[in-house]
């Protein structure tokens, strides 16, 4: 915050305000007496005493957050600030005594110590201020401290919010992976003895395809890099299941750049294709992304029958979206279609982000 950030500007502008204020008292109180207005006395006085009280500010500052006053340390702090104010007070009046000694004589408006009158009532007269100023400036102090702690405290707790927010969203990545790997090996091994070439094809992009999860250090991607990595697991389906599957994806440019979390189209499009060969025998399956409203728009649709409620529902999917749309934060919408693939979302939404580089290079884009 700016108030926090640039503190002792806003400091000396206060003091000084306060010192103009004070001039206008004394310069009012001549008129009102119909007195002549003392202006240079007034602004020597009033000017150098607030600008004087700037270093002794830093010390308290540094006093108050030494040698805070709390419910348990009151009745031995309280003495020892009492202490210092009175040494506070004594500072401030020495060295205004000091400044404006000099001053005087330089403006030629007369010698200091024959107006400030006795020293050792002024000492008094002046504490009786300085006093109140020292209480006033601690609890101020007090406040900015409590509001700048909270402030932190804030951002630690958002800190921490998007850390176990991570942390689900990998253990749901990695609730994810074991099932498609299970199943992806349980077809491999159905061919194997029936096209051998067929099945080291897809071994190979079962290969790829975990090379390049391993490489994956974060949780979200973009949907190009999504896709590139769906493709593989597309291709080993395209191999197993031959002319029954046909596959369509297709992008808007912006839509590539935008952030999705990682491996987040693989259970749908393994559904689709599962309950579709299963029921139909013949299955067409389309994905089309595109931005809408500044959202990304995921759209996955088939002509197959969709699950059917004797069958299940894979893994959960009902829960596991839920549980995505919890995580992330990110997932604006999760549509279900009835009759077609009823039990899983065919249209996504999440709020149209891309990652800082692609900011930088468009930076007069969306």
């Amino acid at each position: 915050m700016d108030l926090i950030k640039h503190k002792w500007l806003w400091i000396f502008i206060f003091l000084n305000l306060l010192g103009l204020l004070s001039v206008g008292v004394l310069v009012t109180d001549d008129m009102a007496d119909g007195n002549p207005v003392q202006w240079l006395r007034y602004f020597v006085n009033e000017l150098s005493g607030v600008w004087l009280l700037l270093p002794l500010i830093a010390a308290l500052f540094w006093f108050f957050q030494r040698y805070p006053i709390t419910k348990n340390n009151f009745r031995s702090r309280l003495p020892l600030h009492l202490l210092v104010t009175i040494i506070f007070g004594a500072s401030h009046t020495f060295l205004m005594y000091s400044v404006r000694t000099p001053l005087y004589h330089w403006f030629g408006i007369g010698a200091y110590n024959t107006f400030y009158g006795i020293l050792g009532y002024r000492f008094i007269m002046e504490y009786l201020k300085q006093f109140i100023f020292y209480w006033v400036v601690y609890g101020l102090f007090t406040l900015f401290k409590q509001f700048r702690e909270q402030q932190l405290q804030q951002i630690r707790t958002v800190q921490l919010e998007e850390q176990l927010s991570k942390a689900r969203l990998e253990m749901l990545q990695m609730q994810l992976n074991p099932h498609f790997l299970f199943n992806t090996l349980n077809a491999i091994s159905g061919i194997m003895y029936e096209n051998l070439d067929a099945a080291d094809r897809m071994m190979a992009n079962l290969s790829d395809m975990l090379r390049s999860t391993f490489q994956i250090k974060q949780s979200e991607h973009t949907l190009d890099e999504e896709i590139r990595l769906i493709r593989h697991y597309l291709k080993i389906m395209e191999i197993r299941f031959k002319d029954k599957l046909y596959i369509q994806i297709s992008r808007e440019e912006l839509a590539g750049q935008a952030l999705l979390p990682v491996f987040i189209l693989q259970p749908l499009l393994e559904n689709a294709i599962k309950y579709g060969v299963e029921s139909k025998g013949k299955i067409h399956i389309c994905l089309n992304a595109k931005i809408i409203q500044d959202n990304l728009q995921i759209t996955i649709t088939d002509d197959g029958p969709g699950i059917q409620p004797s069958k299940g529902s894979g893994i959960g999917l009902k829960t596991r979206w839920r549980d995505w749309k919890t995580t992330t934060g990110i997932i604006l919408n999760l549509n279900c279609k009835t009759g077609m693939m009823a039990d899983f979302p065919s249209v996504l939404k999440f709020l149209y982000r891309v990652p800082h580089e692609c900011l930088d290079e468009n930076s007069g884009g969306r």
